[in-house]
């Protein structure tokens, strides 16, 4: 299977907005839409200025406009509309009959129009055309790690995880469920299909994840991105220079120790010169600023997920000096320890965590297996 699929195989579900002036009948629309397989609501709003810049932030795939009084309001806001959001479907919603408003709909390229009063089963018939006769768009943060991979910038995307994860939370309206699918899409893309259950690879088995509560937590989200990522580079990287398996397996055994260039060369049988080049042309930073990021990944889960102070989580991950622990995270993640688990370590994460022991698996995926074995 090709590891790169194209865009169109990343999508999630419709991506719909409703702009209606009543609150009741906004209410009424989001009702009837839950019901139709493929579609969830991003947003919905009565403010037309309001609209506008939700369509710019969100990028919907579909859009419900009520024409309201005078319908000409509506029709302006869906002309500003397309042009705001590449790719959106309109559909208008009015009492008017079609006829009075049939070419100002055709002059603006509208998808559709939606008498009111509106009937569940009326509604369904056109979204279930809808999907038939439009593909929707991929998610474009989705998109952007994808297409980051394919130019095997794992640097660049490893420093950029965690406003990723911010804005896929966003583009999914802080859908957990919803966030899970975009998840394992992300990983059928780079990676392929789901393994058979008896993989005892933990990075394989660690999606869709069991426990949505834990994906309310941003940092849970950018773990779950850098598992994917780490595993598609490898992935790549194995399939480029077979040899380069015993490395990752190396220092995936290996994170809760010291580990550098002399370590890899005297036990995965690689000249330091081979290795060097290989990492720097398939991951484009060096093999230590990798071991780093790995460390680093499992170091925040260790944060999130345990009571573990600096010192003892700095030794579990490899780190023989505190002050050396510290530098080395401040220079990867852009803050010191400290401003990390107070932005981390709130009321709502712990809530999360506290619900959920699906977090065992995604320490395990990120390479801490040997922790836990010792009884972490």
């Amino acid at each position: 299977m090709n590891a790169f699929l194209q865009p169109k195989d990343i999508k999630g579900p419709y991506r719909v907005m409703i702009v209606d002036t009543d609150p009741l009948q906004r209410m009424a629309l989001s009702e009837m839409i839950s019901r139709v397989e493929g579609f969830t609501i991003i947003s919905s709003t009565g403010d037309f200025k309001a609209a506008l810049e939700l369509c710019r932030r969100d990028q919907p795939d579909l859009a419900l406009i009520d024409m309201v009084v005078p319908w000409l309001t509506g029709l302006d806001l869906a002309k500003e509309m397309l042009k705001a959001s590449e790719g959106l479907s309109v559909y208008v919603m009015s009492a008017y009959d079609y006829g009075e408003v049939v070419n100002h709909v055709l002059e603006l390229n509208i998808t559709g129009f939606i008498s009111k009063p509106i009937s569940p089963e009326e509604l369904a018939t056109t979204l279930i055309r809808h999907k038939k006769n439009h593909a929707p768009r991929p998610s474009p943060i989705l998109e952007k790690i994808r297409i980051l991979t394919r130019d095997r910038e794992f640097g660049l995307l490893a420093k950029e995880l965690r406003s990723l994860a911010n804005s896929l939370r966003l583009e999914t309206n802080l859908d957990p469920n919803l966030l899970n699918e975009r998840l394992l899409s992300l990983r059928r893309a780079l990676i392929g299909d789901r393994p058979d259950q008896n993989d005892s690879d933990p990075q394989n088995n660690l999606f869709p994840l069991e426990d949505v509560a834990l994906l309310s937590v941003v940092t849970v989200v950018e773990l779950c991105l850098f598992v994917i990522v780490d595993q598609a580079f490898r992935q790549l990287g194995v399939k480029r220079n077979p040899r380069l398996k015993k490395v990752f397996a190396y220092i995936e055994s290996n994170l809760g120790d010291p580990l550098g260039l002399k370590d890899l060369v005297e036990n995965c049988f690689i000249s330091q010169g081979h290795l060097s080049r290989t990492f720097k042309k398939n991951f484009k930073i060096s093999v230590m600023e990798y071991i780093h990021l790995k460390k680093l990944a499992l170091a925040k889960a260790l944060f999130l997920f345990s009571e573990k102070s600096v010192a003892e989580v700095s030794e579990l991950t490899g780190y023989n000096e505190r002050s050396y622990f510290g530098k080395v995270f401040k220079k990867y993640e852009n803050s010191t320890i400290q401003q990390f688990r107070q932005l981390t370590v709130r009321a709502d994460t712990q809530a999360a965590l506290v619900m959920s022991h699906a977090h065992w698996k995604l320490l395990r995926a990120l390479g801490g297996q040997n922790l836990l074995d010792l009884g972490l």
